[in-house]
């Protein structure tokens, strides 16, 4: 029993992210109602003209991703003092000074492109199963922003976003985990409710296929500042670089040979990675 509540407790983390993702829509959404009144109350607008205008602010991308922005801001602030004081000295098993090596970068970047690939496939297949569920998906991606790039998509999706999941899912729900699964268990726990925490079975499927990846490279590279490294390379591909990939899906000669340039580029850059594991170890090694 006492095993059975801490796999519980492994799922608090997600339910209070959860919960502040939609607390932290009241202070703003009062804050966008009152500047809002405050610029038109002198015009003789109508209190149905006003309110017409408050919820057409709250329904813009530009509203949306401010949103994600302060909610994101909220939960790194959040989960990164409950792993400081709860986590860190049990976590971090290599001082951040000693962690990055100059091979991890393209080791990084091999292995983002290639996820890119292996995932947009795994979207594509699981969307030709369920047209309805990739449609739910664009018009999300559609209405949240993520569509044209910005200075706040760049800001929120490459910078803030992954520190602050990674301090929820790699940092806090990982390490908790670990106390009661062995490494397998807890880093497939943590990739599956990195899926649900998305709440939406597209992006949820590929957020979990993903998070397995992140945990992989947390535990190896023994320390959370890895995973956020590659986080955010991630999403910066994702960000600047889709609209230049090749993604062939109706056709099954070049849709088996982007998914095979995929693959291949997501095992060299882990056997990438690897190896400059190797090399940081040895470098630490010396310098001890």
């Amino acid at each position: 029993m006492k095993r059975f509540g801490r796999i519980l407790f492994c799922f608090v983390p997600l339910l209070l992210v959860i919960a502040l993702q939609n607390l932290a829509g009241i202070p703003l959404c009062g804050i966008t109602a009152i500047v809002t009144f405050l610029q038109n109350y002198r015009t003789g607008i109508s209190p149905e003209e006003l309110l017409q205008k408050i919820t057409s602010l709250w329904t813009t991308s530009a509203f949306t991703l401010t949103l994600s922005a302060f909610y994101a801001v909220s939960a790194l602030i959040i989960f990164g003092v409950w792993y400081a004081k709860k986590l860190k000295n049990t976590e971090e098993e290599i001082p951040l000074r000693h962690a990055f090596h100059p091979l991890m970068l393209p080791a990084m970047a091999l292995l983002a492109v290639g996820l890119q690939y292996v995932t947009t496939y795994v979207m594509s297949f699981v969307g030709a199963l369920r047209p309805d569920w990739m449609s739910d998906y664009e018009t999300l991606i559609e209405s949240a922003g993520f569509t044209d790039v910005s200075f706040l998509l760049v800001l929120y999706s490459c910078i803030i976003a992954p520190i602050s999941e990674e301090l929820i899912f790699r940092g806090v729900t990982l390490g908790y985990a670990k106390k009661c699964l062995p490494i397998a268990g807890a880093v497939c726990l943590q990739g599956v409710l990195f899926g649900v925490f998305h709440m939406n079975m597209i992006q949820g499927i590929y957020a979990a296929f993903l998070g397995l990846f992140l945990g992989y490279l947390k535990e190896e590279g023994g320390t959370v500042a890895i995973s956020m490294a590659f986080h955010a390379c991630f999403n910066i591909c994702g960000v600047f670089l889709n609209g230049f990939l090749f993604y062939e899906p109706d056709q099954p000669f070049f849709f088996l040979l982007w998914l095979t340039v995929g693959v291949l580029l997501t095992f060299a850059g882990i056997f990438l990675f690897q190896h400059s594991l190797v090399l940081r170890d040895r470098k630490m090694e010396g310098i001890s």
